[in-house]
């Protein structure tokens, strides 16, 4: 069972002013599959509120914090770029496999979302998804769900060489 943290970015959400779908579908695909999920929100697009929102799932000794939107081109859209400016590790395949995978349901306007992976300070990993539930859920069900034990037990420092007896 792997801790996760669930974070919806979006101004009209925020406001009241439409549905939060991806979110909430995350919370109950999470914890259909055993997972805990230790906290979930709404935040707007919004520097401080990001990193507040990561300093918080590091004292909650979060294992994976979900961001779910401000991942496109628009001027809103700083999610990724935030976390850029934190000092954290990416980890360029799952962008690349995301935005792959996205290809070939979507077509071409794959290449417009800026899908990241990150470790913040060895403990936390870090994913920004776009919002649309579609997103969600390839990232959950064809990445994340399938190789995210392996990638915390990597993450800690686990070798993934030594054979299980």
């Amino acid at each position: 069972m792997v801790k996760f943290y669930v974070v919806v970015v979006s101004d009209r959400i925020f406001k009241g002013e439409a549905k939060d779908e991806s979110g909430v579908y995350t919370v109950n695909e999470l914890r259909g599959n055993g997972h805990e999920v230790v906290g979930y929100k709404v935040i707007p697009n919004n520097e401080k509120f990001i990193r507040e929102t990561i300093e918080e799932c590091e004292k909650l000794s979060v294992e994976v914090l979900l961001f779910i939107g401000g991942t496109g081109i628009g001027p809103k859209d700083i999610t990724v770029d935030v976390i850029k400016g934190m000092n954290v590790k990416v980890i360029p395949g799952f962008g690349e496999l995301f935005r792959f995978l996205s290809f070939q349901v979507e077509g071409l306007k794959a290449w417009l979302s800026r899908a990241e992976a990150f470790i913040y300070k060895g403990k936390t990993l870090i994913f920004t998804l776009p919002g649309s539930i579609r997103a969600v859920t390839l990232a959950l069900k064809l990445i994340i769900l399938k190789e995210i034990n392996h990638a915390i037990e990597m993450m800690k420092g686990k070798s993934h060489w030594i054979k299980k007896q």
